[in-house]
């Protein structure tokens, strides 16, 4: 939190000695990368002092193996897969002489999914009858969002600078919807693909991705 609130006034401050420096600008296109909350590119177009539009491209794929957890006095492990690419369009305004913008858009999500894999490592005993892993079974969850998503957020930093380089930190969520959970199950513990509903409704609240990014832009 601290290096975001330090990261966050360097770029303030550097936005107005950059509107100090030069109040109006013609430059009028930048491209733009950025990181946070995955990888990002994007280019924006200066329609007005008020007024500029971006195309961008985002990235956040990882996957981790073999997570240890302790569920009911069993040690579970988990293999989670994050997929998601989308392709934005969004518009910001600038409602004060400032860098201080406000963003509004849409944003299609060519993949948008979030896959677990359950499984026990060691044998688990029921009654007096102990069951090796495999024929515990592995329960398989998989999470879709609504490909296309409104986006709304803020950012300071101008997405075309009035200098040649630019620094800027954004912060927004798109509403995607309640993602469709599919639930499956082998072995002994098969019967638990039956809890598929109860399971849609634990990830109902999951309607809303945060977007973080600290963007470096150079003006063409």
């Amino acid at each position: 939190m601290l290096l975001f609130l330090l990261t966050l006034s360097f770029g303030i401050t550097a936005q107005k000695t950059q509107e100090q420096a030069a109040s109006t600008s013609s430059n009028q296109h930048a491209i733009g990368i950025g990181a946070g909350s995955g990888f990002a590119v994007d280019y924006s177009y200066k329609i007005n002092d008020r007024f500029s539009v971006s195309s961008r491209f985002n990235i956040l794929a990882y996957s981790m193996e073999e997570m240890e957890e302790e569920i009911d006095g069993q040690n579970v492990l988990i293999d989670a897969t994050v997929d998601f690419k989308n392709i934005d369009i969004v518009f910001s305004y600038y409602p004060f002489n400032s860098s201080f913008r406000l963003i509004g858009g849409v944003g299609y999500f060519t993949d948008n999914s979030l896959n677990m894999n359950l499984s026990f490592d060691e044998k688990v005993t029921i009654g007096e009858v102990d069951f090796t892993p495999d024929q515990v079974g592995e329960i398989t969850i998989d999470n879709k969002w609504q490909q296309i998503s409104p986006y709304a957020g803020i950012a300071f930093g101008r997405a075309v600078p009035n200098s040649k380089f630019g620094f800027g930190v954004e912060l927004g969520t798109y509403f995607s919807g309640a993602p469709e959970v599919s639930l499956d199950a082998t072995g002994i513990i098969e019967n638990t693909k039956n809890q598929e509903t109860l399971l849609q409704d634990s990830f109902s609240e999951l309607k809303y991705r945060p977007y973080l990014s600290l963007r470096l832009s150079y003006s063409i």
